[in-house]
């Protein structure tokens, strides 16, 4: 037997909703997750932040220097 065009499109469109169900049904126990992940790390995630802005403003070249 041969796996046919239509088959292969009925089953790819059966997997994709499937995924959505599970999205929809698991969107409100990752968003808990989420949150409490956050509300946890709260400072360690402003730390990194600070740190990742400082480095990117330290990367960017002075124009005012340049200019001269």
């Amino acid at each position: 037997m041969t796996y046919s065009p239509e088959q292969y499109q009925a089953n790819k469109e059966r997997m994709k909703a499937a995924q959505k169900r599970y999205y929809l049904k698991t969107r409100e126990i990752r968003i808990a997750k989420q949150k409490e992940y956050e509300a946890r790390n709260r400072e360690h995630i402003r730390a990194q932040k600070r740190k990742s802005y400082a480095a990117k403003k330290q990367c960017e070249p002075n124009s005012e220097t340049e200019l001269s």
